[in-house]
């Protein structure tokens, strides 16, 4: 396992961290109820291993996550760990909701105080609320207090926003962003990376496969992996570890097997370890991503549960797939007709309770109009 430089007194991070929002699940669906005996055996595998950053959240899981995470740091395996969580801040309209939340999540976790402590999500929007709630002062008294050790916030909104929160608090100390190959003038981007690092914040990347997209690369990436015999996730890894900008790259594991390849690229996770004709390899990869995926879901799972009961990232899945994969249109369409209705795209009741909750920003329900029309085609 290789290690950065995490904080100013010296703290030693692995360059994979791991995600904590898409354990195993009894059913196989991420929307599952987890498998926790499995999960707790990743998670500790991982740490025995060198993984020592868990990154989790109120949210992941239906609100299990923390309890599963809290498990896994049981019998001495705390100590191993930097533990990060989130506030949920759409679900705090006072101080006393951050507190109830706070406590509860120390509780799950079985621990006095977290690591790493994040405003979730962070938009416009809600940083207009965090001020207005004075949530970043509330965060210094926690920090005071020995609940919070060092404060962030994870990111989903333009780059001028970015600048805004990066800008409009003086005690930030990490932040936490959607970035990859294909991502660089996504969000806060490639110059976001840039702002954060200058003003001396450690950044944790996640998404660094969008959501499984990168490690099974449709269309013609996918055909120029298979040409060149690339490895697609070593090169996505890769690719962020040689950046001397990013302090780790998490990833959310839903299997042994993920967590064991993981493991092995993040042997070779050095800055400035990607060589000239890994490089030229991501030129060709981004420019026939660009042609590659209509519809820019990362499957995080935010929308979901739909009031209506629509499997959107299903839905979307498919549409992609089929589009950037013609030959497999037949397959596609089959899988969809399989679904039950009520989890189709057609059964969207045009509520946009999705909408305002899509860290991308996608038109869903237009969009779920336009994959049913093309995968309900006889």
């Amino acid at each position: 396992m290789q290690y950065r430089r995490f904080g100013a007194n010296g703290t030693m991070v692995s360059a994979l961290g791991f995600g904590c929002m898409r354990f195993p699940t009894t059913n196989g669906k991420p929307d599952g109820k987890v498998d926790r005996p499995e999960a707790v055996r990743m998670l500790r595998h991982a740490i025995d291993a060198g993984v020592n950053y868990l990154d989790t959240a109120k949210v992941y899981h239906g609100g299990t996550s923390e309890k599963v995470v809290g498990t896994a740091l049981k019998n001495g395996y705390r100590s191993k760990v930097m533990v990060a969580t989130k506030l949920p801040l759409w679900n705090v309209r006072s101080l006393r909701d951050a507190d109830r939340i706070l406590d509860e999540q120390l509780t799950d976790l079985g621990t006095e105080c977290v690591d790493y402590y994040l405003f979730h999500n962070l938009q416009a929007h809600s940083w207009q609320n965090c001020r207005k709630l004075k949530l970043p002062e509330w965060a210094l008294r926690k920090k005071k207090q020995g609940k919070i050790a060092h404060l962030g916030f994870s990111f989903h909104d333009s780059h001028a926003v970015f600048l805004d929160i990066l800008n409009g608090f003086d005690s930030w100390e990490f932040c936490q962003i959607q970035y990859n190959y294909v991502n660089e003038t996504v969000q806060a981007g490639t110059r976001g990376l840039h702002d954060a690092a200058s003003k001396g914040l450690h950044v944790i990347v996640m998404e660094p496969l969008l959501g499984g997209v990168l490690a099974n690369p449709p269309g013609e990436m996918g055909r120029l992996c298979k040409k060149n015999k690339w490895n697609p996730v070593d090169l996505a890894f890769r690719w962020l570890w040689d950046k001397p900008e990013v302090s780790l790259a998490l990833s959310g594991m839903s299997s042994m097997k993920q967590v064991e390849a993981n493991l092995e690229i993040a042997d070779r996770g050095k800055q400035g370890g990607l060589g000239e004709k890994e490089k030229k390899a991501i030129d060709e990869l981004q420019a026939a991503y660009k042609k590659a995926l209509p519809i820019r879901c990362t499957k995080c799972g935010y929308c979901l549960p739909c009031p209506a009961g629509v499997d959107i990232p299903t839905a979307f899945e498919m549409y992609n797939n089929m589009t950037a994969l013609p030959e497999n249109a037949f397959l596609n369409k089959t899988l969809y007709s399989s679904l039950p209705p009520d989890r189709q795209a057609s059964a969207c009741t045009r509520c946009g309770a999705c909408e305002s909750k899509c860290p991308q920003h996608l038109q869903i329900r237009t969009l779920l109009d336009k994959a049913h029309a093309v995968l309900a085609e006889v």
